[in-house]
């Protein structure tokens, strides 16, 4: 799985980002009375067919799809993360005792601490803890099918973000210790395709 750092949308909620970069999301929820911390990694992964990410066996709705696919055309870019699940050991790599550049409460009273990746050894560290791991899509597959098709289209072909997929990646060790899945909020971080991808 290739992973590559973004620039966030400009007009993002609270913050406007001064160079492309990955993102820590930390998250913190009450479960059984007691602070659950778990963190993601929010980046970009190329869309293809050679992505190492694996699919379920059953493809999302067309009708999803074509829908995910027009609202892509007409915005050039990407504020909806799919979920993936990975084998890479991330949890240790995502702990950070830097104050985050971001933080807000979901409708679920879930606390998002946004970190943004600024160190370029973290980026490679991070980078390369992903590249080989195998991943699967827990959440989005009618966005990661948008985002194929959409790559693939002539309406792409000047876009250099039109070939990745925003996506929030967890360390599936992490899942399995809770019964409650993790979510990113849609728009809060997001692209523009006519962005250049580092």
């Amino acid at each position: 799985m290739e992973l590559r750092p973004f620039r966030a949308l400009r007009g993002a909620p609270r913050f406007k980002e001064r160079r492309p970069g990955l993102w820590i999301d930390r998250q913190v929820a009450q479960e059984n009375g007691r602070p659950v911390v778990r963190s993601l990694l929010i980046g970009l992964v190329r869309v293809s067919e050679k992505a190492g990410v694996i699919l379920p066996e059953e493809s999302a709705p067309a009708d999803a799809v074509s829908k995910r696919v027009g609202a892509l055309v007409g915005t050039k870019s990407d504020s909806e993360p799919c979920l993936l699940s990975t084998r890479a050991p991330l949890a240790a790599a995502l702990a950070s005792t830097r104050a985050p550049d971001v933080t807000f409460t979901d409708e679920a009273g879930v606390r998002h601490d946004l970190i943004r990746v600024n160190d370029y050894a973290q980026h490679v560290e991070l980078q390369g803890l992903v590249k080989s791991a195998e991943a699967a899509i827990l959440d989005g597959l009618s966005l990661w099918e948008a985002a194929v098709v959409f790559s693939a289209s002539p309406a792409a072909a000047k876009l250099p973000g039109a070939r990745f997929k925003l996506c929030a990646i967890a360390d599936e060790r992490l899942l399995s210790e809770s019964a409650r899945r993790p979510e990113f909020p849609d728009g809060v971080l997001g692209y523009a395709f006519e962005d250049p991808v580092y």
